[in-house]
């Protein structure tokens, strides 16, 4: 990971946080999005495979993956509780570790909430500085999670949007727990209910450039209507 450079004087973060809030939409659009519900494409390097993902404000979410029109996985949080679903196996509780990668989804600052809500919700929120990243001289912050998880984010002087963040993790945590250094960006921003959200992310190996993932949104709905029992295992 390459060091974080100061390039001259920065706002402060308080007017960062306001730029960005504002470019998203602004606070009270962005607050009025309680539920998130997305369909999605996911491409890897050994598959790829549609998807459905929906998460709420009140920290629920469930993901379900099909391959060749057939329903092939489920994971879920349901009140802190994760859960997953195979056709071979059945539902299991997931792992400490997997309901904190699904925990992680819902609080990080792209689908329900953004950066002027994280403080509030428990987490800690930091100017780093500057660093220029393919000839642009980001404005960059740390987010640390209450559990410790921590994200840089780059912020574009331009658009005020984030366009990379960079985490160390694991891709798939339940899979191979090994973390490394992982960049997302984020492209293609649209209005959905007044608010901008990314129709698509990349990940990348931050040592090599390596493509991990790549995951294209077609379709985005903003508080729909929810069965009660859609987050818990059948």
């Amino acid at each position: 990971m390459s060091a974080i450079a100061m390039a001259g004087p920065a706002p402060d973060l308080e007017t960062l946080i306001a730029r960005h809030v504002d470019a998203r939409g602004g606070r009270a659009a962005v607050e009025a999005v309680r539920t998130f519900d997305s369909d999605i494409h996911i491409v890897e390097p050994t598959f790829e495979v549609d998807g459905a993902y929906v998460a709420t404000r009140d920290g629920k979410m469930r993901v379900d993956i099909r391959a060749g029109g057939q329903h092939v996985f489920t994971e879920a949080l349901d009140h802190g509780r994760a859960w997953s679903w195979t056709p071979d196996h059945g539902v299991r509780d997931g792992s400490d570790a997997g309901a904190a990668a699904l925990r992680h989804g819902i609080e990080l600052p792209f689908k329900l909430f953004a950066l002027h809500e994280v403080r509030e919700r428990g987490h800690r929120l930091e100017l780093v500085g500057r660093e220029e990243v393919s000839g642009i001289a980001y404005h960059v912050l740390r987010l640390t999670l209450d559990d410790g998880f921590e994200s840089l984010y780059y912020l574009n002087p331009t658009t005020w949007l984030i366009d990379r963040d960079r985490q160390r993790r694991a891709l798939h945590v339940d899979v191979d727990p090994t973390p490394e250094w992982i960049e997302t960006s984020y492209e293609d921003y649209r209005p959905v209910s007044g608010v901008l959200f990314p129709y698509r992310q990349v990940e990348r190996r931050l040592a090599t450039g390596e493509v991990l993932a790549t995951v294209t949104v077609t379709e985005i709905r903003i508080n729909p209507p929810l069965d009660p029992g859609r987050f818990s295992p059948p």
